[in-house]
């Protein structure tokens, strides 16, 4: 029987500060790596192309209509769809090679763990309990759906690894601001709206339910800018609604 291939498909736009790293650790696990870029006028591609990467343009439409069309690009038998800030480490790669081997389940999900502001996260619902989602999965298994938080859907029974993806996430308080005016700008578009009392909802949940205040300030800051993230879709969900 012929060993099983995977794809690694990694979106990308104005990634060069990250992707080294991420495609750094996965050349020994991937047999085919597909970089699908939305424009990039940085070093991205460059890079990709120096790690023998297949490099892909496709115009940027949502999160889940690139991962759905590297999808398609791919050769491999299993994909592995990463962000272009995260990485594989050694003890997950051979559990990831495992699972394709064993072929008991079609989809995996695999737990992220997230450093944020050079900390990682470990309660404040950005644990890796919390952060596991479908990333390992073979082709044609399912799809991805939604335009904001994408997520892999599918019917068929689903594994879970047990080794973190290291997600190298906000490394400053703009790029969490800078995320919030675009996430809010995609859920607008695609009328994700929530009623206007959900910032309290939400920074309740984060910093006593799930223990944020346990990360210390990290997690009493998160709380507070994903309470943000709310009330500015509240904000714009009001213009939208005036301006339609």
């Amino acid at each position: 029987m012929a060993r099983a291939k995977l794809t690694v498909v990694v979106p990308t736009l104005n990634e060069e500060k990250d992707l080294y790293k991420t495609l750094e650790s996965i050349k020994t696990l991937a047999d085919e790596v597909l970089v699908i870029d939305s424009g990039s006028i940085d070093k991205t591609v460059k890079i990709a192309k120096t790690y023998g990467a297949g490099v892909i343009e496709h115009p940027f439409v949502s999160f889940s209509d690139t991962r759905n069309f590297g999808d398609e690009q791919a050769k491999g038998d299993w994909i592995l769809s990463i962000e272009a800030d995260v990485f594989v480490t050694k003890e997950l790669a051979a559990e990831i090679r495992q699972a394709i081997e064993s072929e008991k389940f079609s989809t995996y999900f695999i737990p992220r763990l997230n450093l944020i502001w050079g900390k990682p996260i470990y309660h404040t619902d950005w644990s890796p309990q919390d952060d596991c989602h479908i990333w390992l999965y073979q082709k044609g298994s399912g799809h991805w759906q939604s335009l904001v938080h994408e997520e892999f859907k599918t019917v068929k029974p689903t594994g879970k690894l047990k080794n973190f993806l290291i997600h190298q996430n906000y490394e400053t308080v703009s790029e969490f601001i800078d995320k919030i005016d675009r996430y809010s700008e995609l859920a607008v578009k695609q009328k994700q709206f929530f009623p206007n009392w959900w910032f309290l909802r939400d920074f309740f949940k984060r910093y006593f339910y799930k223990l944020g205040f346990l990360d210390g300030y990290h997690g009493l800051f998160l709380s507070y800018l994903q309470a943000v993230y709310y009330l500015t879709l509240t904000v714009k969900k009001y213009s939208y609604e005036n301006s339609h």
